[in-house]
């Protein structure tokens, strides 16, 4: 079972940094790099049989003040969304869609850290 949750870390490290990579493109990227280079050190960390709680929940209000940010672009763009495709360039006009792609970005990044946290209890419980 180690070996599954150690994969599954893996996994969630190399879907972050990819993330983070997206991003150099970005008109703001240090900020969004950061963002989720520090959600990818939570499972990273998990990795190696290390949790740091302090990081953990820095993610976690990260994620939260991001989705607070993005939340009501993002229920902008819902109430558009049979008229605008989420993929396309950005568009002065249209900053809903942008920020519903980084409502979307900090939602997965928010789960894959919250799932990290579950597994390094699962793992610190079944060392003991």
């Amino acid at each position: 079972m180690i070996y599954a949750t150690k994969t599954t870390a893996i996994l969630f490290t190399l879907i972050l940094v990819a993330f983070a990579g997206l991003q150099l493109n970005d008109p703001d990227p240090t900020i969004w790099t950061a963002f989720y280079l520090v959600c990818a050190a939570v499972p990273l960390l998990v990795v190696f049989n290390k949790f740091v709680r302090p990081l953990f929940w820095l993610a976690i209000v990260l994620c939260g003040i991001e989705l607070a940010l993005s939340g009501p672009g993002a229920y902008n763009y819902y109430l558009h969304m049979d008229q605008e495709p989420l993929m396309q360039s950005m568009n002065p006009e249209k900053p809903y869609i942008e920020e519903a792609r980084e409502f979307l970005g900090a939602a997965i990044a928010l789960g894959l850290v919250l799932v990290s946290g579950w597994l390094a209890r699962f793992t610190s419980k079944n060392n003991k």
